[in-house]
């Protein structure tokens, strides 16, 4: 078995998707109003007013838990420029895990948001004055089903094959085959670029951090330290610009194991911001 088809079967697809209520419903009624009192043509303005109240309420709770839990999955793997993410196989139980108690507090926020939805609405109504008559507000059993979450696990992308093509001709095939092949290459290497990316932003502050935080705390290289982990295991390729960048990375976490003085502080930011550019030439090899 090759190296590449080693790599190839470490990995699965990933897509996990959501459905939400609209918080604001467009007030036809009152765009009328809007853009015939200016004149205006009708494409002009839109009035939309809002028919749900996420802040401080189990909406907020459930969009939160929703966008909390995709951040979660997504960190566990590299992300597809075709949608999905690739996951690592050693990581799908940690993923279902991730999901599955995910899916348990949703229904927990679902009944809340069923329980509380009186006190929600009764300050909205009032709020939106004689526009309640002319938008649709959702029952609570409405809002409540529409917050959902898929979480799909398939075979990655996979070249074509002679079974595939066995009716072209093989100066054809070879080449469709050849093609193919390194379409599916150049989109897995380019899905190293998520974690390089977020490697990236994690020196960028660590840099901020030491030229003008008063105090520097130590977790700021904890941080360092936990990113070079995950950035070499989504490594999958092996990648030497990569495995680079995370050595001059490891460097710098490792100057605050024995603390850092105030002088030691600029020579270090100097150090992190040159691993910065590093970082930006290296999402640059990476078709960035």
């Amino acid at each position: 078995m090759s190296a590449k088809t080693n790599k190839v079967n470490s990995l699965v697809m990933a897509y996990y998707n959501t459905t939400a209520p609209a918080t604001t419903a467009l007030n036809l009624t009152a765009t009328s109003r809007v853009v015939g009192a200016a004149g205006a043509a009708r494409s002009a303005a839109r009035v939309y007013n809002t028919i749900l109240v996420s802040k401080g309420t189990a909406i907020g709770k459930a969009i939160s838990l929703l966008q909390r839990t995709g951040v979660s999955l997504r960190h566990l793997g590299l992300p597809c420029r075709t949608g999905g993410f690739y996951l690592p196989v050693r990581d799908i139980e940690k993923a279902q895990n991730i999901y599955d108690d995910a899916q348990v507090e949703l229904a927990d926020v679902r009944d809340d948001i069923i329980r509380t939805f009186p006190d929600m609405i009764e300050p909205l109504k009032k709020a939106l004055g004689s526009f309640i008559n002319e938008v649709t507000i959702p029952t609570a059993t409405e809002v409540a089903s529409r917050f959902a979450m898929s979480l799909t696990i398939t075979n990655t992308h996979a070249a074509l094959d002679n079974s595939v093509l066995s009716g072209v001709a093989k100066e054809v095939a070879n080449r469709v085959k050849a093609e193919s092949q390194s379409q599916i290459d150049d989109l897995l290497k380019q899905a190293h670029s998520g974690p390089v990316a977020d490697l990236r932003s994690t020196l960028e502050e660590f840099a901020d951090a030491l030229r003008n935080a008063k105090r520097l705390h130590l977790t700021r290289f904890d941080k360092l330290r936990d990113q070079v982990k995950r950035v070499k295991g989504l490594n999958v390729m092996g990648l030497p610009e990569i495995d680079a960048l995370l050595n001059a990375t490891a460097q710098i976490a490792a100057a605050g194991v024995g603390g850092v003085s105030d002088s030691d502080r600029t020579e270090l930011a100097n150090k992190a911001e040159s691993v910065v550019k590093q970082a930006d030439d290296t999402l640059g090899a990476l078709g960035l």
